[in-house]
């Protein structure tokens, strides 16, 4: 009996490691992904250089810059002004604070560096968000593309 119990229990435990994701998300990140070719990656509007963005704000363009950085590293250096949103990732996907974000006009994601503004926006995109961009580089390079040539005026 012991033997049986052994054996059905190991074969259970073998089952479960041999399918221990699940099949229906990766056939959802396989349809999303699947079209991900290399010229499909090398083309991607995904990604927008910081001296187009701070053109568009020179311009005054209806955009969106939302930082997705932590409180703490907000508190340090924090994007202001009337297009600016503070939502940290680990906020971003709470249905109170998807509701401020605009469906109409373009979103440009702003992390640190571009890491997390990627997983934001590539996040985004899957629920139906149409105009997101990641700020290429991050804040490091938006303050780098930032000099009183490129700036927006007051």
């Amino acid at each position: 009996m012991k033997k049986i119990l052994l054996s059905t229990l190991t074969f259970a435990l073998l089952t479960v490691s041999a399918h221990a994701y699940d099949d229906t998300k990766a056939k959802e990140l396989n349809t999303f992904y699947s079209h991900m070719t290399q010229k499909a990656c090398a083309d991607s509007k995904l990604f927008i250089k910081a001296k187009e963005v701070m053109k568009l704000l020179k311009e005054k363009k209806d955009i969106t810059l939302l930082d997705v950085r932590t409180d703490g590293e907000a508190s340090v250096i924090a994007l202001s002004g009337d297009n600016a949103l503070h939502m940290p990732i680990s906020e971003l996907f709470k249905k109170e604070n998807l509701d401020k974000l605009p469906t109409d006009k373009p979103i440009m994601v702003v992390c640190h560096s571009g890491t997390r503004a990627t997983l934001a926006a590539i996040g985004l995109k899957r629920i139906g968000f149409k105009k997101v961009h990641v700020v290429k580089g991050g804040l490091i390079a938006l303050a780098k593309a930032n000099n009183p040539k490129n700036a927006p005026t007051k």
